[in-house]
C-alpha cells in the first residue's frame, strides 16, 4: 500500500472552507479508511493534525510564492476578508495568544479565486 506523505490538495481545501486541522485530520484520516488506505491492521496512514498544519504551511508558502512569481502586470486585486482569529500558540515553553488574519487572493478581471493565506500578528 502507498503511503501517505502530501496532503496538498486536501489542505486547500480544508483552508477554503475554514475547517480547523483537527477536524481536517478526522476527515482525511476518514476518507482514506473508506479507500481502503488505512485499516485496522495498517493504521500507518493516519492522518494528524500536525500533517496538516504543516501541509497548510507549504500549500500556502507555494501559493504565495506562485503568485508572486506569476505577478504579471494585469490588474490584480488582494481583498480582505475582515476575520481575525486569536489563537493559541506555545513559544518557549510558555503559550501566547497570536492574531490571524485571513487573506482571499483574487486576480483581475473576472475574479479569479487564487488561494487563501494566513498573516500572524503579535
Amino acid at each position: 500500500l502507498p503511503v501517505v506523505k502530501k496532503v496538498l490538495a486536501a489542505v486547500r481545501t480544508l483552508d477554503r472552507f475554514g475547517i480547523s486541522d483537527r477536524a481536517g485530520a478526522a476527515i482525511v484520516s476518514a476518507a482514506l479508511q473508506d479507500v481502503g488506505i488505512i485499516s485496522e491492521s495498517n493504521v500507518l496512514n493516519v492522518v494528524d493534525r500536525n500533517k496538516i498544519r504543516r501541509g497548510r504551511t507549504k500549500a500556502r508558502t507555494t501559493l504565495l510564492s506562485q503568485v508572486i512569481k506569476d505577478y504579471d502586470h494585469d490588474q490584480f486585486g488582494l481583498y480582505f476578508d475582515g476575520r481575525k482569529d486569536r489563537t493559541l500558540s506555545m513559544e518557549d515553553n510558555r503559550s501566547k495568544v497570536i492574531i490571524e488574519e485571513h487573506i482571499s487572493l483574487v486576480k483581475e478581471p473576472g475574479s479569479e479565486y487564487i488561494g487563501h493565506v494566513s498573516v500572524n500578528f503579535g
